[in-house]
């Protein structure tokens, strides 16, 4: 299975130079439709966006749908800003779903 990144620029390059099969170049517009695209997809495993990117409303909802089957698995990773003040951390959820323990 291919691990896939859609983040900014650097984001992207840094994830290709450690070698991700694909990266997608984005901004908030056009985020949605290539979480829908990559969401179809039987080939991925693995998506990683930054955490600016996936907090938009529209690609949420998206990502909400991706989480809720078995594959392809979601990470939330901070860009180049730095983290985001949040109520709930994805990576414990993430944890959490796949231990079946809260960190």
């Amino acid at each position: 299975m291919k691990i896939v990144a859609v983040a900014d620029e650097d984001t992207v390059t840094g994830l290709k130079l450690a070698g991700i099969d694909e990266g997608y170049v984005t901004t908030d517009d056009d985020a949605r439709s290539i979480f829908l695209t990559l969401s179809e997809r039987k080939d991925i495993g693995l998506i990683i966006t930054t955490e600016r990117i996936a907090d938009s409303a529209s690609v949420r909802s998206i990502i909400t749908q991706i989480t809720e089957k078995e594959f392809p698995i979601v990470v939330e990773l901070q860009d180049k800003h730095g983290p985001m003040k949040r109520e709930i951390d994805p990576i414990k959820a993430l944890v959490k779903r796949a231990v079946g323990v809260d960190l």
